[in-house]
């Protein structure tokens, strides 16, 4: 897993740490108790925005992963509807991926992971310019999805996994992992033609 860089950001309701590959957040929310249980916040605007999360979110969805080893991604949309990525655990735990496809970036073809549960409270942010998958920790994972721009499939594309020149230490081996049939045939980076 790619450890954070040493700076934090803070405002009234979110904490973010940056990523080693900028464009990528981990974003811790203030959880209040009381004698009911807790509250934590998911999204509020102004908050995100002091965190440098500045994207106009669109597309909220609700993602059931049935077992421990699900895999999806990496996918990416091309412009005008390239999106940034949003993403919290409701149930279980997830390691997320988020692949540099910018061709000009100083950072092209890196992998920035994280892991993030329902316990840690913990959200993902990819700005728009990372292909995005991940993979399922526990059984009946469920996970939140915010994007900047709804899913257009003729601007969708993605990258194989298991691509090994991206070097990302995926918790499952290839033999184990159940990969979602649209990303089983996915090219290589080094293949692709339609980056950002």
């Amino acid at each position: 897993m790619m450890e954070p860089a040493s700076s934090h950001s803070r405002s009234a309701m979110f904490h973010a740490t940056p990523l080693a590959i900028p464009g990528l957040l981990l974003i811790r929310p203030d959880t209040v108790m009381d004698q009911q249980g807790w509250t934590s916040a998911v999204y509020n605007e102004t908050a995100l925005g002091a965190v440098g999360v500045h994207d106009r979110f669109v597309d909220d969805r609700i993602i059931y992963a049935d077992k421990s080893g699900n895999v999806r991604g990496l996918r990416y949309q091309l412009a005008p509807a390239s999106q940034a990525t949003l993403l919290r655990v409701l149930h279980g735990r997830l390691f997320v991926v988020a692949v540099d496809v910018r061709r000009g970036s100083s950072t092209f073809g890196r992998a920035g992971t994280a892991t993030i549960s329902y316990m840690g409270s913990e959200q993902f942010y990819a700005m728009p310019g990372f292909a995005v998958g991940w993979c399922s920790l526990d059984n009946a994972t469920q996970i939140l999805l915010k994007t900047s721009a709804n899913t257009s499939p003729e601007l969708m594309r993605g990258i194989a996994w298991d691509d090994p020149a991206l070097k990302i230490e995926w918790p499952v081996s290839p033999e184990v992992a159940e990969v979602m049939i649209a990303d089983t045939d996915q090219p290589l980076l080094a293949g692709q033609q339609d980056l950002l």
